[in-house]
């Protein structure tokens, strides 16, 4: 039992995997270790919080959107525009936004940074994709 949860951290649930494969999966990047951190957070009502916690992830893009669904609660569903994507180095994405932008009832600033060799390869298709979804 253990395993298969162990085996299950930083994968889509099966319910979530089939809403984006309806939609047309354009990147899925599963088991992504990372961190994210929060610079004066605040979500419906909570006192501003800053801080970083650790997470294994998954990175979906669909036509429509940009989903990383991750452990310790961590979740974005975005849509073209206010996610940017940059390597700060060799094997790491960074994701930052700021909160409201995405979800108009939250403030603050997010970083999510994930570990992965195709770091650039997917900057470039995030790039991409915001540029086409513009149009």
């Amino acid at each position: 039992m253990i395993n298969r949860w162990l085996a299950k951290r930083g994968t889509l649930p099966a319910k979530r995997r089939a809403e984006l494969e309806a939609e047309g999966l354009e990147l899925l990047e599963e088991r992504l270790k990372g961190e994210v951190t929060y610079l004066h957070y605040a979500a419906l009502g909570q006192r501003p919080q800053s801080g970083t916690t650790s997470t294994i992830a998954a990175l979906v893009l669909t036509p429509r959107r940009l989903v990383v669904h991750g452990t310790q609660g961590i979740y974005l569903d975005a849509k073209p525009g206010p996610v940017t994507a940059s390597v700060p180095e060799p094997g790491v994405l960074e994701l930052a936004y700021e909160a409201s932008d995405v979800y108009p009832s939250r403030s603050g600033s997010v970083a999510i940074r994930l570990e992965t060799p195709r770091a650039n390869d997917i900057r470039a298709r995030l790039q991409a994709w915001t540029e086409t979804s513009k149009s």
